[in-house]
């Protein structure tokens, strides 16, 4: 039964709002959070009721929308560095002048004098479509058919964009509820509910260009909570290694474990540190025909499909010495770059375009910039006059025809060996690749989720903890060209086998299992 509250919500919210303002007796400053706190009860409590408001995507862009219509972005926090809005809280008759109503008023109807103690400020942001998410996330979130009368949309400022040239929607976020804002951070995926305008980036500035806005009455920051029991996922790893290995990698079953292993990653701990490796799939052919050398790996259609955050990046020294990676403040204005995606999102970089060629120093600083994501898991944003570091979470993944990346290094290193078979399998369309049915995919879905999970929860016993100590002292006796480092790594091989097995301790028997893993990749020629 549908609430007589979501009615009223759906067809007027600046009723509502209004109403809510009449009827609400404590402190002004804390309206903002009543507000939140009344709209979450109705829209935020379930799925299907916040599928009820129309959603604001590339389908449903801002010109398809009347004025102050109630919408719902799925969005990523671009920038936070823009400076607090201010706005009338109260107008003349006890009427709420927030949540964009008095922004929009005529200048004839604004009060003649007012109290400066209602001058309020909201936090203004800007936010962007999520930039790598798949198709079948987007359709996950969005159950309303695509507007086939929607106007032509050109994003507003499509620099604040990650991926040049990418259809995507940018909004103005303006959120009354100041304290509920300040925990919003750029990257951040946020739901957010609101009412939809049209209006001046800048009010103070006569040539300021009109863009999208949007009057939050309130968000929920992504989170990602279980979906499905682990147990009933477990008899999927084998299936899902399979499919990836034929239809991706050449019938590599090998290398498709290894990129199990990888896509089960996530920052664990970064005092220690214990971040994703990044891993190259080397000796990986490039496209047979000339013609075709632009064309997508096979495996960039097989990510998409398995993946709710996933970018491929085809590196050429035009892209690297054009485009930028890193954000970068001009004119007070934080320009993005291809690495400012959200956290847990996977990159694929291909090297198979890239030429004999100069770079250039931005494709330097390009090039830096991946590797520094890659070791330390830190992106650096450029302002005029310093530069801060940002936290990622991102799994990076490497093609490349050679022995080794002609740009960066890897944790890991898998040469790809191919069936004859299936060696000309690796450049294929979105249409020819056999896609299991939808409960299977589904499956794989959840079981890659349920593994990153795993992975951050992944203990190791103090029986184990014995077994690698006392094996490591056995193979430093038998090779004196071990070292600590090969500790190290083969732990964390150990970690993300276990997590890939959805299980919650490394034990010897995986242990053991990490180092035939690993000692098959070492044995393949370089």
């Amino acid at each position: 039964m549908v609430s007589a509250l979501l009615i009223d919500a759906l067809n007027d919210p600046t009723k509502v709002v209004q109403e809510l303002y009449e009827g609400f007796t404590g402190n002004v400053d804390q309206f903002p959070a009543f507000v939140a706190s009344h709209f979450s009860e109705v829209f935020l409590k379930s799925d299907d009721t916040l599928r009820q408001v129309l959603p604001l995507d590339v389908n449903h862009p801002p010109g398809s929308y009347t004025h102050r219509s109630l919408v719902r972005f799925h969005g990523m926090v671009q920038d936070t560095s823009s400076s607090p809005e201010m706005y009338l809280a109260s107008l003349s008759g006890s009427k709420c002048g927030g949540w964009g109503i008095s922004q929009n008023m005529p200048a004839s109807e604004w009060p003649s004098n007012f109290d400066y103690c209602d001058l309020k400020e909201a936090t203004a942001l800007w936010a962007v479509t999520v930039p790598g998410q798949t198709t079948w996330r987007t359709e996950e979130l969005t159950t309303q058919p695509n507007s086939s009368n929607s106007p032509c949309h050109g994003p507003p400022r499509p620099h604040k964009f990650p991926v040049p040239n990418a259809p995507h929607v940018g909004v103005q976020v303006k959120i009354y509820d100041n304290e509920a804002a300040q925990s919003l951070k750029t990257t951040d995926i946020v739901t957010f509910i609101g009412i939809l305008t049209s209006e001046s980036l800048d009010s103070e500035v006569e040539s300021s260009p009109t863009v999208p806005a949007l009057h939050v009455l309130c968000h929920r920051v992504q989170s990602t909570s279980d979906h499905s029991p682990t147990e009933e996922l477990a008899s999927v790893r084998d299936n899902l290694i399979k499919w990836i290995a034929n239809e991706a990698l050449g019938g590599d079953d090998v290398a498709a474990e290894w990129l199990l292993l990888e896509l089960s990653a996530k920052v664990y701990n970064r005092a220690t540190p214990l971040l994703p490796p990044s891993i190259t799939l080397s000796r990986f052919p490039v496209p047979a025909s000339s013609s075709s050398s632009s064309a997508s790996p096979t495996l960039h259609h097989v990510l998409s499909d398995l993946l709710p955050q996933y970018l491929n990046i085809p590196l050429s020294l035009d892209i690297l010495n054009r485009e930028s990676f890193s954000p970068e403040s001009k004119d007070e204005d934080l320009h993005s770059g291809y690495l400012q995606v959200p956290h847990e999102t996977t990159l694929l970089l291909t090297e198979n375009n890239v030429r004999e060629g100069k770079l250039v120093e931005k494709g330097i600083m390009n090039i830096r910039a991946v590797q520094e994501v890659m070791d330390a898991q830190t992106l650096e944003y450029s302002f005029p006059f310093s530069k801060f570091s940002f936290q990622t979470d991102i799994v990076t993944i490497i093609l490349c025809e050679g022995r080794k990346s002609a740009f960066f290094q890897t944790g890991i290193v898998v040469p790809l060996e191919t069936k004859p078979s299936l060696g000309t399998e690796l450049y294929k369309t979105k249409e020819q690749v056999n896609s299991p049915d939808t409960t299977t995919l589904t499956a794989f879905r959840s079981f890659l989720a349920a593994a990153k999970r795993c992975f951050a929860t992944v203990q190791i016993t103090e029986e184990t903890s014995q077994h690698i100590r006392e094996d490591f002292v056995r193979q430093r006796q038998e090779d004196k060209s071990v070292t600590a480092e090969d500790l190290i790594h083969l732990m964390k091989v150990a970690r993300l086998l276990a997590a890939s097995m959805l299980e919650q301790e490394v034990t010897i028997d995986i242990w053991e299992r990490s180092k035939r893993l690993d000692a098959s990749r070492r044995t393949r020629s370089p």
